[in-house]
């Protein structure tokens, strides 16, 4: 084993469900930064699109 596999301990179930709820809010972030996104390019497309006729 190495150095690093010896330092670290396994999590306890408490832990373990305080880190997959951190790891769910951040999935939750950003899946609305990139629906966020996905709107923005629309409405610019939109806008460019309407404004160069």
């Amino acid at each position: 084993m190495s150095e690093i596999d010896k330092e670290r301990a396994a999590m306890t179930p408490e832990e373990q469900k305080v880190f997959q709820a951190r790891q769910k809010h951040r999935a939750v972030i950003m899946a609305g930064l990139l629906i966020f996104m996905v709107v923005l390019f629309y409405l610019i497309t939109i806008v460019k699109i309407g404004s160069g006729s």
